[in-house]
């Protein structure tokens, strides 16, 4: 995850709130993944503006170890696209924790991405979560936590239509 606030996001946030009469003070602003482990945020951007993709994963110490404060249930947040513009704001409404090889394929299903199977939701995951791991100096384990996050989709930017 990767993003923050400009003039820019600052201004469709105002507009999502005038257009969906949301009184929230304040949003999350970032990417769905870091382009650094992976080279498909866009295409993943453009399955949560058309409904398809519902949900997103991340390893819990990514919050702890880029500084990344914790979403929950009822937050907005600002999805960015890669070269970090506003792309779509989606509320959150559930979020929960769970070791990794405790995922549901429910929750995979939710997610949306490749064929919506667990087997795919966990080969994915493994790959890009071995790979922030790496990098971080931490040794992967299927008994790490991740953070499990639903939304439903507020407003995409109209300004960049998919």
């Amino acid at each position: 995850m990767i993003g923050e606030k400009t003039p820019e996001s600052d201004a469709f946030w105002k507009l999502v709130c005038e257009e969906k009469s949301i009184t929230a003070p304040d949003y999350h602003c970032l990417t769905f993944g870091d382009p650094k482990y992976q080279d498909y945020s866009d295409h993943i951007t453009e399955l949560a503006i058309k409904g398809v993709k519902r949900a997103t994963a991340h390893l819990a110490i990514d919050f702890e170890l880029n500084n990344v404060s914790r979403r929950k249930k009822g937050d907005y947040w600002m999805i960015l696209w890669e070269d970090l513009s506003p792309a779509v704001v989606v509320e959150l409404v559930n979020v929960e924790e769970c070791k990794f090889e405790d995922v549901s394929a429910e929750f995979a299903s939710r997610e949306g991405e490749g064929d919506g199977s667990l087997e795919f939701w966990k080969n994915t995951h493994e790959d890009y979560f071995k790979l922030q791991l790496t990098d971080w100096g931490h040794e992967w384990s299927d008994q790490l936590k991740v953070v499990l996050e639903s939304f439903d989709v507020v407003m995409a930017n109209p300004s960049r239509p998919v």
